[in-house]
Order: C-alpha cells, then sequence, then structure tokens
C-alpha cells in the first residue's frame, strides 16, 4: 500500500527502484491481464506507473480484499 499514492482519481506506482524497462514490463502485465490504462511518467529522472482513473475503477474489486480500512482513500473510498 505505502508504493502507492493517491494522484487526482488516478494511481502512481512508486516504481523509482526500477529501470524504464523493467517498468514497460509490468506495464504490459498490468495491459495484458487486466487491461488498464496505464504509462510511465518521470519522477525526478526516475520512472513511475501512472494508472488512470477509469483503470482503477476496474482494478479495484481485486484491490479491495487486501486493503486495510486506512489505505482506502488511494482509491477514492
Amino acid at each position: 500500500m505505502c508504493d502507492g499514492t493517491k494522484t487526482g482519481t488516478g494511481l502512481t506506482l512508486q516504481t523509482q527502484s526500477f529501470t524504464v524497462k523493467e517498468c514497460v514490463f509490468i506495464i504490459s502485465i498490468l495491459i495484458h491481464k487486466f487491461d488498464l490504462k496505464c504509462n510511465i511518467h518521470i519522477q525526478r529522472n526516475q520512472p513511475t506507473i501512472y494508472i488512470n482513473s477509469k483503470s482503477v475503477f476496474k482494478i479495484k474489486p481485486y484491490l479491495l480484499p487486501y486493503f486495510p480500512i486506512s489505505m482506502l482513500y488511494k482509491l477514492n473510498l
């Protein structure tokens, strides 16, 4: 939960420890398995993965069972 940030109505995965190539690989899995709309943003010269708001809505049912109540705000709940 701590490696993700609510960004507007979307989510940013804090993937700064990954290379851009590794982030592209992660995004390809998110697209293939969950049909999410996401892309790479660069923050302080490091890659992060942004998941747009419509995709957050799609992925919520998969995430909710694992979220503690204190972190539900990251899913706009």
